[in-house]
């Protein structure tokens, strides 16, 4: 059979009917794959969202266990003046308790300017500082200056770190000297340390 034999008014109204719904199966079709991509995004983003709330909510777990773990060593170090600005104030008060408290026979000092400590530990948000401080004890035998520091730990007064110390005889007694006159004189170095805050210690510098 010729094309020219088919008689097309017939076939017109089906040919119409067939692309039409050829043209409707298209659209059919690429409408729901972009659907189905547009539904395939939300979820991806729907899972990432998921995903980073639970990475938060385990992290803030963590933080939390961390607080609970660190509190009471956190307060006892706020308590002792250890967190904040350096106490030197009480540090000489609790010097003076400890020279009563052991008995000693007097106590000179010398405190530097506050620096970085060299003591390479992870402090979070805070950086730990250090002040310097060197005594002169006056003492009768070397037992005064185990019980000066027994008794300067007894204050509370925060922490330190003591760094070393000399014991030489005291030249200002002679054979007949008295009896509470310091037969032996104790230079010591303290590193007294301090935990202060990075944001505030930023601001200080600029």
């Amino acid at each position: 059979m010729k094309l020219a034999d088919i008689r097309w008014e017939i076939l017109r109204i089906p040919l119409l009917v067939l692309t039409s719904a050829s043209a409707a199966a298209i659209a059919a079709v690429y409408f729901t794959h972009q659907w189905t991509a547009a539904t395939q995004a939300q979820l991806d983003h729907a899972q990432a969202a998921l995903i980073g709330i639970r990475q938060k909510s385990t992290q803030a777990d963590q933080e939390k266990l961390l607080i609970q773990r660190y509190r009471e060593a956190y307060e006892d170090l706020r308590r002792s003046g250890t967190i904040g600005p350096e106490q030197r104030v009480n540090w000489l008060d609790a010097l003076r308790a400890a020279n009563r408290e052991a008995h000693t026979l007097g106590v000179d000092y010398q405190l530097s300017q506050q620096t970085a400590a060299p003591i390479k530990i992870d402090t979070g948000n805070y950086k730990l500082q250090q002040t310097t401080m060197k005594l002169r004890i006056k003492l009768l035998h070397e037992e005064d200056l185990l019980n000066f520091l027994r008794a300067l730990d007894n204050q509370h007064a925060g922490l330190y770190l003591l760094q070393g110390c000399n014991v030489s005889r005291s030249t200002s007694g002679g054979v007949f000297s008295v009896r509470f006159e310091p037969k032996l004189n104790a230079e010591c170095d303290l590193a007294w340390l301090s935990l202060a805050d990075a944001a505030s210690l930023d601001v200080k510098k600029k």
